[in-house]
């Protein structure tokens, strides 16, 4: 209201009062919306990451299974046999070669167990 004397103080304190509240609501749900989106972004890379993971580590599993396959067959148990134990099957002549000593198992593959598969296993 306008009276003679000016506007009426009350009424303008009351708008402006408003005013910054409505500021304040307006800023806040922003910022929550704003919060909101970097939590779901933040969400979605952990779960990307996370991803990645699981198909490491499936590939991983295949890996070990593949080798306690190999590690339980009939040809590497021969190959172990034949090679560490000097075993020969009947009939056959069993014969050494003195050659340099057998050095350590070579780790070229990574992980180390990958070096225990025939090449190509990977």
């Amino acid at each position: 209201m306008v009276s003679a004397a000016g506007p009426d103080p009350l009424a303008w304190l009351i708008r402006r009062i408003a005013f910054i509240g409505s500021l304040l609501l307006v800023g806040f749900v922003v910022f929550s919306g704003v919060e909101g989106l970097v939590q779901a972004n933040s969400l979605d890379d952990r779960i990307s990451r996370t991803r990645a993971e699981i198909v490491e580590l499936r590939h991983d599993a295949d890996q070990l299974a593949a080798l306690i396959a190999w590690l339980d067959s009939d040809a590497y148990i021969e190959r172990i046999a034949r090679e560490d134990l000097g075993m020969v099957r009947p009939g056959e002549e069993a014969f050494a070669v003195h050659a340099p000593g057998r050095g350590q198992l070579e780790v070229n593959r990574s992980p180390w167990w990958a070096n225990l598969l025939p090449e190509g296993a990977d």
